[in-house]
């Protein structure tokens, strides 16, 4: 059976009720957005498939809309599909760029491969002796936070984290590559089987027990892509799974952040996608004096930032939109702040230009956290 026929038959049990485009972000943020569309219409015809092509980088494939269609319609999956019917030329300039700039330097941003290290500047201890060693745990940076100035606080928080809980762990420097998350995001999948196995096999080298990452997407890709490619020889873990395990086995202690008012925001990829959901919750209640609240929708049931699917890149006004509407709710409950475990939520809802304060959850576990949104 071909993708295609195997979506058409999941996409007939669509009953045209709307309840997705009540849960979209997008729609949300006030784009006419018609998910209805991509399930029921959207690809039926090559002249109907070759319109929405385009279309469907208007989608942060959050997983919101199959989460409460009431017949399960695979959205997300028809998305990714006619992504992947964009020929190169039909591809948005951005996500084009994009897919360029990993077939060519290995990271969505085109930077060079020194840059990877920008994000150590600031760390009172270097990294170096840390960069290809054999060690009980990997770290996986992930190329928007190694390369994006305004994420690099998230790995050098965690790295200070796993000095603090004396944690082994090893970086493959600069010669980690993407997860290759961004390609399946545009439907080049197929494009990323030499990225994958690279990845494994530098860690395999390293004889790691346990791989950490950062980013929910990252992590999506280790732990339910890779197998499906490779064999994974160690256990995978979300940095928020990571660090609930340290704080259980009591090498990790958190101390005072004083009178913090948070509500956490639950990455798409990591609640929905992953199903890690209470983990986190179990880790900020660890830490003293912190007040945690949550959005009226949370958990599986949270709304998107608009900071994923690659929208920033295809429609960033729009993505800004969907971030102001989840900063709003924030303000609406009294928080001092808002902690999140993504990258990707973390640029998205700080570049929104906001007063409130966006706190990434690695960041809390130093006794300290950011004063300001850079």
């Amino acid at each position: 059976m071909s993708e295609k026929t195997d979506l058409l038959k999941k996409t007939d049990k669509c009953i045209r009720c709307g309840t997705c485009i009540a849960f979209c972000p997008v729609a949300r943020a006030g784009l006419p957005v018609n998910s209805r569309y991509f399930a029921s219409e959207g690809f039926r015809t090559p002249r109907r498939e070759k319109q929405t092509s385009k279309d469907s980088f208007n989608c942060t494939l959050c997983m919101a809309c199959v989460n409460v269609c009431p017949r399960g319609v695979p959205v997300p999956l028809v998305v990714e599909y006619l992504r992947g019917q964009a020929g190169e030329k039909e591809l948005p300039s951005n996500i084009k760029q994009m897919v360029e700039n990993i077939r060519e330097s290995g990271n969505i941003h085109g930077a060079d491969k020194e840059d990877w290290l920008m994000w150590t500047y600031e760390l009172e201890e270097p990294v170096e002796d840390r960069i290809k060693v054999p060690a009980e745990v990997g770290y996986f940076v992930g190329c928007n936070s190694a390369y994006s100035p305004s994420t690099a606080r998230i790995p050098a928080a965690t790295v200070k984290l796993f000095r603090m809980a004396n944690v082994d762990f090893t970086i493959l420097g600069p010669d980690e590559t993407c997860c290759a998350a961004p390609l399946l995001m545009a439907g080049r999948l197929r494009e990323a089987k030499k990225l994958i196995e690279d990845n494994v096999k530098a860690f395999k080298n390293l004889k790691i027990k346990t791989l950490v990452t950062s980013c929910p997407a990252c992590f999506r890709m280790w732990r339910d892509v890779y197998p499906k490619i490779t064999e994974i020889p160690f256990r995978v873990e979300h940095i928020t799974q990571f660090i609930s395990r340290l704080i259980e086995e009591g090498k990790l202690k958190p101390e005072s952040v004083g009178d913090l008012r948070v509500v956490y925001h639950d990455p798409c990829e990591l609640a929905r996608g992953c199903g890690v959901i209470e983990e986190p919750r179990k880790a900020l209640k660890n830490i003293p004096g912190l007040k945690l609240k949550e959005y009226k929708q949370c958990k599986d049931e949270a709304i998107c930032c608009g900071g994923g699917g690659l929208l920033r890149a295809y429609n960033l006004e729009t993505a800004e939109k969907a971030a102001k509407n989840k900063i709003r709710e924030a303000e609406e409950l009294g928080v001092d702040a808002i902690v999140t475990s993504c990258p990707a939520c973390l640029q998205n809802l700080i570049k929104s230009k906001n007063k409130i304060k966006i706190i990434d959850i690695a960041e809390l576990f130093q006794g300290q956290h950011s004063e300001t949104n850079r």
